[in-house]
């Protein structure tokens, strides 16, 4: 295994990912509105509602759910928003991935390190977990959706 692959495992283990709940626990309350005031949170760039709902017209942004599939199904997903649960990201955003089964697998291009990639979840911490995660694989334009699926089904009148 290569060194950043187990640095990035380290740095994984911090986050105690694992389980039902795979939460990032280091961080708290990240969907309350004192951090919709904010413009980051560790270094992470924070993007509100407003942004996302404009998303379909910048087809050159990705916009990654890290919640389980059974949650999509459960509530539902943003338009335009790819799913790669949290557990997933480090493998799926790798180096080593192979461009034409990233697109097969996810109907998107393999993101470029500079691309805008806005992470997303229910409430906001696993996406976080995911933004550090990205960042230590190299992306440099990583953002979190604070607000995540709670604001996004608030806004738009559906269940959550």
């Amino acid at each position: 295994m290569s060194r950043r692959f187990l640095q990035l495992t380290k740095h994984l283990n911090k986050f105690h990912i694992g389980g039902a709940n795979k939460l990032a626990t280091h961080t708290s309350s990240l969907s309350s509105p004192k951090y919709h005031q904010n413009t980051s949170i560790n270094s992470i760039p924070i993007v509100r509602y407003e942004e996302i709902k404009q998303l379909p017209k910048y087809p050159n942004k990705l916009l990654i759910d890290v919640r389980e599939p059974q949650e999509l199904q459960e509530s539902g997903k943003i338009p335009t928003a790819i799913n790669i649960p949290l557990d997933q990201v480090i493998t799926a955003l790798a180096d080593n991935v192979d461009a034409k089964v990233f697109r097969a697998k996810y109907g998107r291009d393999f993101p470029a390190k500079d691309m805008e990639v806005i992470f997303h979840c229910r409430s906001g911490k696993r996406s976080q977990a995911a933004a550090e995660i990205a960042q230590k694989l190299g992306y440099t334009n990583v953002k979190n959706y604070v607000g995540s699926w709670l604001e996004w089904a608030d806004k738009e009148g559906l269940p959550k």
